[in-house]
């Protein structure tokens, strides 16, 4: 009897935690909220209207605005914390663009992003192991890292000004409306494996059509070239496969950012493989990520993450190639050395996808010869891209001789 009761209450307590989602705000009483000090950052707008709160940001402007939940529901809110993920009702603008929404604390702020497409309103759920730490933390609810009732703010927008190959962000716009914390979110289904090399470079061998996607930061972007979309080494890749291999169905692009470290390009993900069914992925970030003072570990860890946050969004149909973090100039010529081992380490410990070693072939040649490459500490110039697509090529090509 004992036993039973237990179980009862027991299945009563979940029952409960499952049945009834948390309403973290709805936007209905404006004069509340503006009571609580909200705050818009950078040259961004909010806006109250029919119970949700629109939210703009102008071209080429990033910024964020942040809305303080009631603090009369935060006192007593430990029931929160048996909830898995959050969902909101959102309106997008009509365009191509995306936004964000973020759920947290301080520095303890994790992201959603989603796109703007839809102007009817629709809702957007997803597991708290979908969101992404805008900051050097753990997933929400994992172990030390922040409680689904330690949320505080929902913030609406993004810094960011820079679109894909640093071009400027589009004016965009989205309302939305009753969010919530809830239990019943599915669990992410494990991630599939990238598709093996090999299979991409049989491909190349007979000669049919190939999509590579470059992912990566300002280097990748082309930051600083005189005529960055035809001067990046994504573009002279393309070129040069084509020119080698000898036929013209390969499609070599750029979806780089300028200053993205590894947390943006996760967030970003959904978006940079939305509508592309690439191939082959390469990675290459880091630089910006050392500038942040982020550990070893973590950049590994969130390495492997992207990589697992790519399988799934493209259906295990691309294989990954992790780049080495490339040496900079000057002093950073050796402060990314343990990032460029970490990509070593990484890909021989998961043994699903395949490290392409540049730092390995430009250590030796010393700073100085490698800042002849260079614009700055960081970015190449118009003949340190021609090195990397030559690089890149040389070791493409090298594979898929090696297997003919």
């Amino acid at each position: 009897m004992h036993r039973a009761a237990i179980a009862l209450l027991l299945l009563l307590t979940c029952a409960a935690a499952w049945a009834q989602p948390f309403l973290l705000e709805d936007f209905s009483d404006p004069q509340a909220i503006e009571a609580r000090a909200p705050r818009a950052y950078g040259d961004t707008s909010y806006a109250f209207a029919d119970g949700a709160v629109s939210f703009t940001n102008p071209e080429g402007k990033g910024g964020a605005a942040n809305i303080p939940l009631d603090p009369a529901m935060l006192a007593d809110n430990e029931a929160w914390d048996a909830c898995n993920g959050v969902s909101f009702m959102v309106r997008g603008d009509g365009s191509e663009n995306w936004s964000r929404v973020a759920f947290g604390n301080r520095a303890h702020m994790y992201v959603v992003y989603f796109p703007l497409a839809d102007t009817q309103w629709h809702e957007v759920r997803m597991h708290f192991d979908e969101l992404v730490g805008a900051s050097m933390i753990g997933p929400i609810g994992s172990f030390g890292a922040l409680p689904p009732s330690g949320i505080r703010n929902i913030q609406l927008g993004d810094r960011w000004y820079l679109s894909w190959n640093n071009s400027p962000m589009p004016e965009h716009s989205f309302a939305i409306d009753d969010v919530r914390l809830i239990a019943d979110a599915p669990e992410p289904l494990p991630a599939p494996k990238p598709r093996p090399l090999e299979d991409v470079l049989q491909l190349l061998r007979d000669r049919k059509p190939v999509s590579i996607q470059c992912m990566g930061d300002s280097v990748t972007a082309g930051t600083g070239l005189p005529d960055r979309d035809t001067q990046r080494y994504a573009v002279l890749l393309g070129q040069k496969l084509r020119e080698r291999l000898g036929y013209d169905e390969i499609e070599c692009y750029s979806r780089a950012v300028g200053g993205a470290k590894l947390i943006d390009a996760r967030f970003w993900s959904p978006r940079d493989f939305n509508g592309v069914e690439p191939d082959l992925v390469t990675i290459a970030y880091g630089y910006n990520d050392k500038s942040g003072a982020y550990p070893v570990g973590f950049f590994a860890w969130e390495l492997g993450d992207y990589i697992d946050r790519i399988a799934r969004l493209t259906d295990g149909g691309a294989a990954v190639c992790p780049i080495t973090t490339l040496p900079g100039g000057g002093h950073r010529f050796v402060m990314l050395d343990d990032y460029a081992q970490a990509v070593r380490d990484l890909a021989a410990e998961r043994g699903d996808v395949t490290c392409i070693d540049l730092a390995a072939e430009i250590k030796p040649m010393g700073r100085l010869q490698w800042m002849t490459f260079l614009r700055d500490l960081v970015h190449p110039n118009i003949e340190g891209h021609e090195w990397l697509a030559n690089a890149l090529a040389d070791w493409v090509v090298a594979k898929v001789e090696a297997g003919g």
